[in-house]
């Protein structure tokens, strides 16, 4: 009795003594195995900072920014091209019309030129003919319209001048005709530039239609009047400036979700690395524990040597897990577009918050106003209903195939509306049951690892006084005849360690959860 008693007092004492002197030499050899970085070089990043960051070096966000100024400046450009055929049309119009009044104007006058010349010619006055007295300018006479000239001059007694009057009238003939001569030269030009013109304004409405065709996926609406075509051109650029515009923001917060899921991986990866360790100081300490009771003659050999193996395990788990913790910021350093070789120390914010406070329905309503998917299906669903009022303005009927191929494209749209709002319901569904489970999960987690705690003291405690006696832990693992034993304490350490282990991952688990809860109900935090 007494000999079992000293034994019991050394146990107590060097227990007492190692709790004090344990940590400095299990340090060592995680100092060894730890990064080794600049402490004063060292980027510390709270999950904000590594966002903004991300967001600032990531090209694809400027990619995207110069792709919404890129619509932006067609928008506004579309005005200005919907004013240019309102105005073209209206010009060639005007033209037109002018063109084929002074073409009938011209061809008229040539009618009637020819037809003075034909009566000249067999001396017949093509119109009233003034004959003036040589002295004074004087008026005497005027050969009627239509009257035989030399007839005329004959009854007066003035058949001498016949000559005369006729070569005056064909020189003013003469001069008609070459001014109708001209005119005709200067209605060809302006026909030319007026054909030149429109040439080149069919060229730009056939290009446009062509353009209206392909984003709209048409194959009978080959031709739109147009001014229905120019409206529905502007629709079309002011739709695609909104969608591009609001898509910057998506992308942002989709890039930042990556960020943060990159963070809260290596965030993980790290305090899994400090669950290795604390499991790799206990190990140390029980095995030292044991080794110095086998030297003591309070336990076996049998005892050090388990001890040793679960030591030797813990160590091996740790350097394992330092390669996952590495692995896990060189991926959040590319994220953020980064030097790889820049060391970063992760802070985790304590106003970091990942309760969502929407329901499950304001969530869905949300998502169904906000998410991208749904503006996209809607501006579709929008643009055909133009492109039909356009095929109606441009005369078609409903008889006719261009009338039938855009309700037909329009039905599309909305079915495929409809088909977007159901997977965006559904994922926000799934979405908002994952984050609910993790949180109950983590919660769970937190509770069994306080009592894996106890479990660990209690088996530590009945190892060192050597009292057995059964538990749910050993019966769970069928090792109900080893309480008592180092197999015990090795198994409650391996519990609690297991827990810590839960407790990161569903805690993990549930912010990341979160996070891609709050984006799939269209939630942007970042803008």
């Amino acid at each position: 009795m007494d000999r079992k008693r000293r034994t019991v007092t050394l146990v107590v004492i060097f227990i007492l003594a190692f709790n004090l002197n344990t940590y400095a030499g299990n340090t060592e050899r995680l100092n060894e195995n730890s990064t080794t970085t600049n402490k004063d070089n060292e980027l510390s990043l709270t999950l904000e900072q590594a966002i903004e960051k991300g967001l600032e070096n990531n090209p694809f966000i400027h990619k995207v920014k110069n792709a919404a100024e890129l619509a932006a400046l067609i928008s506004q450009n579309a005005e200005g091209s919907k004013n240019a055929i309102y105005n073209g049309a209206n010009e060639l119009s005007n033209a037109q019309s002018d063109l084929s009044n002074g073409r009938a104007t011209i061809y008229d006058s040539l009618d009637q030129l020819e037809s003075a010349q034909a009566a000249l010619d067999n001396g017949i006055a093509p119109q009233d003919i003034p004959i003036p007295n040589p002295a004074t300018g004087e008026i005497l006479l005027t050969i009627p319209k239509g009257q035989n000239i030399e007839s005329f001059l004959e009854a007066y007694g003035l058949e001498g001048n016949t000559g005369a009057v006729i070569e005056q009238v064909q020189r003013t003939l003469d001069a008609s005709k070459s001014q109708i001569n001209g005119a005709l030269e200067t209605l060809d030009e302006s026909t030319q530039k007026y054909i030149s013109s429109k040439s080149k304004y069919d060229l730009a409405v056939q290009f446009a239609m062509t353009g209206v065709a392909n984003k709209l996926s048409t194959s009978t609406i080959s031709s739109l009047e147009p001014r229905p075509l120019a409206d529905l051109m502007v629709e079309m650029t002011k739709v695609q400036d909104r969608i591009t515009s609001y898509s910057v923001n998506i992308y942002k917060n989709q890039i930042a979700l990556k960020i943060q899921n990159s963070y809260y991986e290596a965030l993980k990866q790290e305090k899994l690395l400090e669950v290795k360790s604390k499991a790799m100081e206990r190990g140390k300490l029980q095995y030292d524990y044991a080794s110095y009771a086998y030297e003591v003659g309070a336990k076996s050999k049998d005892d050090e040597i388990l001890a040793k193996t679960y030591y030797d395990g813990t160590c091996i788990a740790y350097d394992l897990q330092e390669k996952e913790y590495k692995n896990a910021l060189t991926t959040l350093k590319k994220d953020l577009n980064m030097a790889l070789d820049t060391p970063i120390k992760l802070v985790e914010s304590d106003e970091e918050k990942t309760t969502t406070h929407l329901t499950l329905t304001q969530g869905i309503n949300s998502g169904l106003r906000t998410r991208l998917e749904i503006k996209m299906a809607q501006a579709q669903v929008e643009l055909y209903k133009d492109l039909r009022a356009a095929v109606e303005s441009s005369g078609y009927k409903t008889s006719d195939n261009q009338y039938k191929e855009v309700e037909l494209l329009l039905k599309k749209a909305e079915i495929e509306l409809e088909n977007t709002k159901l997977e965006v319901e559904s994922g926000i569904r799934m979405s908002y049951e994952t984050v609910s489970t993790m949180e109950k999960v983590a919660q769970t987690a937190k509770n069994l690892k306080i009592q894996a705690e106890e479990n660990v003291e209690i088996a530590k405690l009945k190892y060192e006084v050597g009292f057995g006696a059964s538990n749910a832990l050993l019966k769970s693992l069928n090792l109900e005849d080893l309480s008592g034993t180092m197999v015990e304490v090795i198994a409650a350490e391996e519990n609690l360690a297991s827990m810590e282990e839960k407790i990161i991952e569903t805690t993990n688990g549930y912010k990341l959860a979160n996070v891609k809860y709050l984006n799939d109900i269209g939630i942007l935090p970042y803008k």
